[in-house]
């Protein structure tokens, strides 16, 4: 294989988060479901994988903000096989704002729903033009990055 067809095939991760609901694991379990039904998922070759959210780097010193209601929240990880093409980027875009608008709509009281993504440690809030890493302001420290 010629290395440069090397250097974009492999795994490539995609995290996914859902907060703000009071149910996440069940919304994960949604949005999992909703996206395996998308031709652009069906073609590639891909796994999912479940991962602790991680902590951020900093933060305030007596712990997390207990009013986050990501505390505790698994990420959803889509692992991709092979290239990554835009296709596949455009598609993950279109119906994870797809299913937030839904979400949205059903939402109980006190909740607002919101599906974070990212890639390399870098993530972004769906329908958000500002992207963040994960020790921004958002997540207790580090910087913001318009898009």
């Amino acid at each position: 294989m010629p290395e440069s067809a090397d250097r974009h095939e492999g795994r490539h991760e995609i995290s996914i988060r859902v907060t703000g609901t009071n149910n996440p694991q069940q919304d994960l379990d949604d949005l999992r479901a909703w996206l395996e039904r998308e031709p652009w998922l069906t073609r590639q070759e891909h796994s999912w994988e479940q991962r602790p959210h991680p902590a951020p780097e900093t933060g305030p010193p007596d712990g997390p903000d207990l009013g986050d209601m990501a505390v505790g929240v698994d990420d959803l990880i889509l692992v991709i096989v092979g290239a990554v093409a835009t296709e596949v980027t455009k598609g993950l875009s279109i119906a994870l704002r797809e299913w937030l608008r839904r979400r949205k709509e059903e939402r109980a009281a006190g909740e607002a729903p919101a599906v974070d993504v990212g890639t390399g440690g870098e993530v972004h809030t769906v329908g958000d033009t500002t992207r963040r890493d994960p020790g921004s302001p958002a997540h207790g420290g580090g910087s913001t990055v318009e898009d």
